[in-house]
């Protein structure tokens, strides 16, 4: 398996998610605000399959609400034009570079579908 952030999504967010781990976040930590910035920002409404995505991942992988600081950081990034795609793109690659590659799969393949939901949903709407 070989896993390269898309162009869209910035560098230094998956160096921040690799730091994390580094320091003992875990993956499930990380989701928790992946999720609340998905919910607040209602990004993903209005298209398709992202609920059952959604619900598969944490069926995997379970959210962890123990890092309330790093849950309310990665959920501010909103303001900073951080989607919810670039975020599941940056930790299934941070989980990749620190050998995590179950988690690393289901986060990529979440992050497929999910892309490509919101481009045929879009397509659906015009």
């Amino acid at each position: 398996m070989n896993i390269k952030l898309d162009k869209h999504t910035p560098d230094n967010l998956a160096s921040l998610f690799v730091l994390l781990m580094e320091e003992g976040i875990t993956p499930n930590q990380m989701m928790a605000g992946i999720v609340r910035l998905a919910s607040d920002t209602r990004e993903l409404e209005g298209t398709i399959v992202s609920v059952d995505c959604l619900q598969f991942l944490l069926d995997a992988m379970p959210v962890d609400n123990s890092a309330v600081g790093v849950t309310e950081y990665i959920s501010s990034l909103a303001a900073e034009g951080v989607s919810t795609l670039m975020l599941l793109d940056a930790l299934g690659f941070a989980c990749y570079v620190r050998g995590l590659f179950d988690s690393a799969s289901i986060i990529r393949l979440t992050y497929q579908r999910l892309q490509a939901d919101k481009i045929i949903s879009q397509m659906l709407r015009d």
